[in-house]
């Protein structure tokens, strides 16, 4: 009976400490990204020449990042600051004669509670040594320089879900809606990219084995799960957590939507997994978040470089009456909003709105009623191919009409709307891709590789998105040794974008740290005329 009361009394204090340890870590990640004290009080630090940090612009994650391994920041290295960095002896790797000229005795001790406090407070390493002035100092209490170090021992130290010592297991996204086809030509590009990265398996098991590089210390197959959602978004949280609790993932790769992403943004957000560029045109503005990026803000973002080129014109002399119309639905009000709020930014309030309700294409009888009754000198179609191609049978074009918009993202074959004489003259496409023989070049590697794997070329913008999401993940991942954080992992995407040699059909491709909108920015073009077999910028590229 003493032995049974004795280890209940054992198993309930380990409970209390584990407990403990976890709101102590909680604080002390508080601490860390966001600069909150456990009082709930800004952290506050110093730099040279007496300047004073607060809250966020003082938290450690401004520099040194979420994953805590630091990088670069102008001509200035962020030393890494997670758990196996601070806490133990850096590893040197490499020959003997490598380590002597190192000369790895003078490499620092490990931290300690004490030797971390010291460094925070007076910027000095355990040796003694000054920490760069860029560090900030911090007149922390002990208190609160525990919950920070408690953090710091598990930052970036375990492998992230998802991650075994053999695999590492990734899922692409499908929700309702979209074209079966749209979403083979993305699956085809996946699962032909994962056979090539699990082709070499012998080879990089070796390299593994008997290499000391960093890079072939990651070596994992990689293992592809497809979530394929259904019924309305509302159910869609529960789906992904059954799916996630079956089979943790390390990220999600791609994916594709035909309306709001907003459920699966707020899943990958809540459970802090990356999902890296899907191929949606309604993704989350509202709430970025930090752990999903893509390729743009989508038709959000043209509504907004429309109102700019309007604005612009309006400048110019133009000024007709803007007419727009756009799906009776979440997703099709989403950009019309945006672009009467842009609008409205240039100092333009009169804009007229002609919602279309069911799921069957706008009728030439709908296109003959709106021409005649609203008399549009500017009509913008938040419509897609099938809708605007019974523009056809209306005649002439009316008079005092100067352009009609449509969108380059909702559009999926512009040669399906192209019209007759003064209706073609007139047609703009808003255009956030890449155009005339840059977009032939950028996309050059990706058709060989399609064409390699005989993967026949049915959609441009999906194949080469997809293309560009898993080439990133792989090079990412090939750099990040064996430290499989998800934060580094974004970190490592945000900082390869710009430099991969994969082009997508996106031009101007970068992120920053903490960016999540990948291009910024579009072209307003017009079809090709008689002899010409692009579409043709009348717009330089407009960032709005």
């Amino acid at each position: 009976m003493l032995r049974l009361i004795a280890f209940l009394l054992a198993a309930l204090f380990a409970g209390m400490t584990a407990a403990a340890d976890a709101v102590t870590a909680a604080d002390g990640k508080r601490i860390y990204r966001e600069g909150l004290l456990p009082s709930g009080l800004p952290l506050r630090g110093m730099v040279q020449n007496g300047v004073e940090l607060s809250g966020g612009d003082a938290a450690c994650a401004k520099c040194h990042r979420r994953s805590g391994l630091g990088g670069g920041e102008g001509q200035n290295t962020i030393i890494p600051i997670a758990g196996r960095q601070l806490f133990s002896r850096p590893e040197v790797r490499g020959s003997e004669r490598v380590r002597a000229l190192l000369d790895v005795d003078e490499i620092r001790a490990p931290y300690t509670g004490a030797s971390l406090a010291r460094a925070l407070r007076e910027g000095v390493d355990p040796a003694g040594r000054k920490l760069d002035p860029l560090m900030p100092r911090f007149a922390l209490s002990d208190a609160e320089i525990a919950p920070l170090a408690a953090y710091l021992k598990t930052l970036s130290v375990e492998p992230a879900p998802g991650v075994t010592d053999s695999e590492i297991h990734f899922a692409t996204i499908i929700a309702p809606g979209v074209a079966p086809q749209s979403t083979r030509a993305m699956l085809d590009v996946l699962h032909a990219f994962f056979r090539d990265k699990n082709g070499g398996t012998r080879l990089e098991s070796r390299r593994k084995a008997a290499g000391t590089e960093q890079m072939y210390r990651v070596y994992r197959k990689w293992v592809l799960h497809e979530w394929t959602l259904s019924g309305s978004p509302e159910s869609w949280q529960e789906q992904l957590e059954a799916r996630y609790r079956q089979q943790p993932v390390f990220a999600v790769l791609s994916g594709i939507g035909a309306g709001s992403w907003r459920p699966v943004h707020e899943f990958c957000e809540q459970a802090e997994i990356p999902c890296v560029f899907p191929n949606v045109d309604y993704p989350e503005i509202a709430r970025p978040g930090y752990s999903t990026l893509y390729f743009s803000r989508g038709v959000a973002l043209e509504a907004e470089v429309l109102a700019k080129h309007l604005a612009d014109n309006r400048q110019a002399g133009h000024s007709g009456r803007i007419v727009q119309v756009f799906r009776d639905h979440a997703a099709g009000r989403m950009p019309a909003q945006a672009l009467r709020l842009a609008l409205q930014r240039h100092g333009i309030e009169e804009v007229s709105d002609h919602p279309v309700s069911g799921e069957t294409p706008v009728s030439p009888a709908f296109w003959s009623r709106l021409l005649d009754e609203a008399r549009p000198g500017v009509l913008v179609l938040w419509l897609d191919d099938d809708d605007i191609g019974n523009l056809h049978g209306q005649g002439e074009m009316p008079s005092g009409m100067e352009n009609i918009y449509i969108s380059g993202s909702l559009i999926v074959r512009p040669c399906r709307v192209l019209l007759f004489g003064d209706w073609l003259e007139r047609m703009r496409l808003v255009y956030p891709f890449e155009l005339t023989e840059r977009r032939q070049q950028r996309l050059s590697r990706v058709k060989h590789w399609l064409a390699a794997r005989k993967i026949a070329p049915v959609n441009e913008r999906i194949q080469s998105s997809t293309y560009f999401a898993a080439t990133i993940a792989g090079d990412a991942l090939s750099h990040m040794g064996d430290t499989f954080s998800r934060d580094y992992f974004i970190e490592r995407v945000e900082h390869m974008t710009e430099q991969s040699l994969s082009s997508a059909i996106y031009p101007r491709l970068s992120l920053g740290p903490g960016q999540r909108f990948a291009s910024r920015g579009s072209y307003v073009a017009r079809f090709p005329g008689e002899g010409e077999y692009m579409l043709v910028p009348v717009s330089e590229w407009i960032v709005p």
